[in-house]
């Protein structure tokens, strides 16, 4: 995901007056990075972060506090484009069509049906963890950049969202200002084309244009992944034998270890970074299957030891693999 992204929560953070640094360092994001524009981080440690601000915040609904604090430029060329948008409408357009300059794993969709309009939020591919507090966050960024596209509050006439049930969810319908549906199968948000379908005094074309064409520069500069999806398919396969090196996969692909460097870099991200996200999405879908013990995850993840697989796992996801299977069977 785009780096900038986490801005919003640590100045979330700074509201309810905990430090975002160790809570970023704790889950192996440099603070030191966030100035670089185009610097991009592994989704799951966005993910581990909102887990660790729940934790500290002690507050559920973090993740709506969070997108309250974004500011367009948080997204880059896509947010100004999103501003300058003609109406609502394109606005959200834009998100769908460039909303992978936020994240590579996201992908919006737009449905425009009679007299609504929905834009529904798919899961990323591969992806079994569902984390509320992102859910959160997108949603609401989403309401809250449509709000500053239109320069006034805009509900809604529903939200769908697929997440467990929080505990006190009348503060979600009152933040969102409409209807919010949990556990639903998809995570979805309705409009009414009539509140956002008419131009906009402060739609500019040519700024629009411009954004759109550095965010389309962007997108083309990583998107194709090769390299990425590459080493993913080498990682899966020498798992079993324990946690392959960069130097292997290197030579796997008949690349020198500094190309193959230099290639993730260039696609925004790294071996250890793919290694250890491949890891955790792979343990997540095995602990899924009642039929597969702890010990055998463990192997098949290249861990020599369970203990050491269970602190691994704890450190990823805040919770022990006994006790998120145990979670999920009893969802």
């Amino acid at each position: 995901m785009l780096a900038t992204f986490v801005l919003p929560i640590a100045r979330a953070l700074r509201l309810r007056g905990v430090d975002p640094i160790p809570l970023f360092e704790e889950c192996g994001i440099d603070p030191a990075g966030l100035a670089r524009p185009d610097w991009r981080i592994p989704n799951v440690q966005g993910d581990a972060l909102m887990h660790l601000a729940i934790q500290e915040t002690d507050d559920e609904a973090f993740g709506l506090l969070a997108a309250q604090q974004l500011q367009p430029q948080v997204l880059h060329g896509l947010g100004l484009a999103w501003l300058a948008s003609d109406t609502v409408l394109d606005g959200l357009r834009r998100l769908t069509r460039f909303g992978q300059v936020i994240s590579t794993g996201a992908n919006p969709a737009l449905v425009e049906e009679g007299d609504r309009v929905h834009v529904v939020l798919a899961d990323a591919p591969g992806a079994d963890e569902v984390v509320p507090a992102a859910i959160d966050y997108s949603v609401g960024m989403i309401s809250r950049m449509c709000n500053l596209t239109l320069g006034e509050f805009i509900a809604p006439l529903s939200i769908d969202m697929r997440r467990p049930a929080p505990g006190e969810p009348q503060r979600w319908e009152y933040e969102l200002s409409c209807r919010v549906n949990f556990e639903a199968e998809v995570t979805r948000i309705t409009w009414a084309s009539a509140d956002i379908q008419d131009p906009l005094v402060t739609g500019d074309s040519e700024l629009a244009r411009v954004n759109d064409e550095q965010s389309q520069a962007y997108l083309d500069s990583f998107l194709t992944h090769s390299t990425t999806r590459k080493v993913v398919n080498e990682i899966v396969n020498r798992l079993p034998d324990g946690p392959p090196s960069q130097e292997q996969i290197a030579s796997d692909l008949s690349l020198s270890n500094r190309t193959l460097q230099r290639k993730l870099k260039e696609e925004g991200t790294s071996f250890m970074d793919l290694l250890q996200d491949t890891r955790l999405q792979l343990a997540q879908k095995y602990l899924k299957q009642p039929t597969r013990s702890v010990l055998e995850v463990a192997y098949m993840l290249g861990f020599s030891e369970p203990s050491t697989f269970s602190r691994a796992f704890k450190r990823w996801t805040g919770k022990a693999p006994v006790e998120y299977r145990e979670e999920q069977q009893s969802d």
